[in-house]
């Protein structure tokens, strides 16, 4: 155990002095003492150098007569007379909430470091339900958290993780907040709900160089795809067809073939489109599938991909994916990386061998040091322009 802890000691002592070699700065060196809180790994000096937050559920909106709640991180010394700056944690569709340990541990490093932090609850993406009305759940949060008289309006930054990502960058579009949007991280996020679907239903995707490659959605992938489109069909007894063929063998990480008796059985288009795309075997096929959907379907569609609505962003925009994401494939951001280069606004792109999806993956400080060191240089960026 002590060999073990020495290690890590030394890893960090390594961490620091590279970042102090690249910019000896307050921020750089406060982000490398709160990287092993964020990772949840190593010894953690923050907890012993910084007092415990304020922490505080409050109302951010209501829908359909229910109050959604966030959960407010502020620093132990924030107030209206020392303003802090703030970020807002945007989460994807997950049953987790604002509660998880996880959530908790990067919201609590983050205000121990000195920046106010905002993690919406939504009842709509805890239920795994993906709905245009979240893009608007997330001004709504903004504009909550810079309301507040403990935080600085001119110091707010938005951390999208998965759909949150995506979600993201398309409220920081907004007109009633586009301005105040200091800067996004997408972690993780999709491009396009388009190439996504088809990615989930094909497993496999295309690079930019229009190869294909082969890819596992990961459990949960495959579940909000399956819950999402079966949504898309109205008749009652076609989706509960769909559901009763389909649903086991999806959730069992299976690829159905097609089933020419059950497309017959099916009394809709709509029905039997979505049969086609939850069945194809190839890219190309389920490609088409997702073209051949219904109007109101297509339009959702377009509604919840950033990559087709960069116009009236103005924020710095950051992204970031794991290499080996089964949730949402790389080649997600990096065509959102790609599509953002011309516009200027894209501040840093950086990929990593560190995480499941969005959460550290059994980090090994020694063995990951590399990788810590360039996740090290990502986050201090975003917290240089926060703190």
């Amino acid at each position: 155990m002590r060999r073990r802890l020495a290690r890590i000691g030394l890893v960090l002592l390594i961490v620091l002095a590279i970042l102090v070699a690249f910019e000896p700065t307050r921020v750089g060196l406060q982000t490398a003492v709160m990287l092993p809180n964020l990772v949840g790994s190593g010894p953690q000096p923050l907890n012993l150098f910084s007092a415990p937050p304020q922490r505080s559920a409050i109302v951010y909106r209501t829908v359909d007569g229910h109050d959604e709640l966030a959960e407010l991180w502020l620093p132990s010394w924030a107030s209206a007379e020392r303003q802090s700056g703030a970020i807002l944690l945007v989460l994807g569709v997950n049953n987790v909430g604002r509660n998880h340990p996880v959530v908790v541990r990067v919201a609590d490093a983050l205000a121990r470091t000195g920046a106010a932090v905002l993690v919406p609850d939504s009842r709509a993406l805890l239920e795994g339900r993906l709905d245009v009305g979240e893009i608007d759940g997330v001004v709504r949060a903004f504009e909550a958290l810079a309301a507040r008289p403990e935080v600085d309006p001119g110091r707010i930054g938005i951390a999208g993780f998965s759909v949150g990502g995506s979600l993201s960058l398309l409220a920081a579009r907004d007109p009633r907040i586009a301005a105040g949007v200091r800067w996004v991280n997408a972690f993780g996020a999709y491009a396009d709900a388009a190439t996504y679907l088809a990615a989930v239903s094909a497993h496999a995707y295309r690079n930019a160089d229009g190869s294909i490659v082969p890819w596992e959605p990961s459990p949960l992938a495959r579940q909000i795809h399956l819950q999402f489109l079966l949504s898309q069909v109205d008749d009652v007894s076609d989706r509960e067809a769909l559901d009763a063929a389909l649903r086991q063998p999806i959730l069992d990480g299976l690829h159905p073939p097609p089933d020419a008796s059950l497309r017959a059985s099916l009394r809709t288009e709509a029905a039997r489109t979505i049969l086609g795309l939850l069945t194809a075997q190839t890219l190309d096929t389920a490609t088409a599938a997702i073209g051949a959907l219904p109007p109101d379907s297509l339009a959702f569609i377009d509604a919840i991909s950033p990559v087709r609505h960069l116009d009236g962003l103005v924020a710095d925009i950051f992204v970031m994916h794991e290499t080996t994401d089964h949730h949402v494939p790389i080649v997600e951001s990096r065509a959102l990386a790609a599509a953002l280069e011309p516009t200027g606004l894209l501040r840093t792109y950086s990929e990593f061998r560190l995480f499941d999806h969005v959460q550290p993956d059994n980090v090994d400080f020694l063995a990951a040091a590399p990788e810590l060191v360039k996740l090290l240089l990502h986050v201090r960026t975003l917290m240089e322009e926060t703190l």
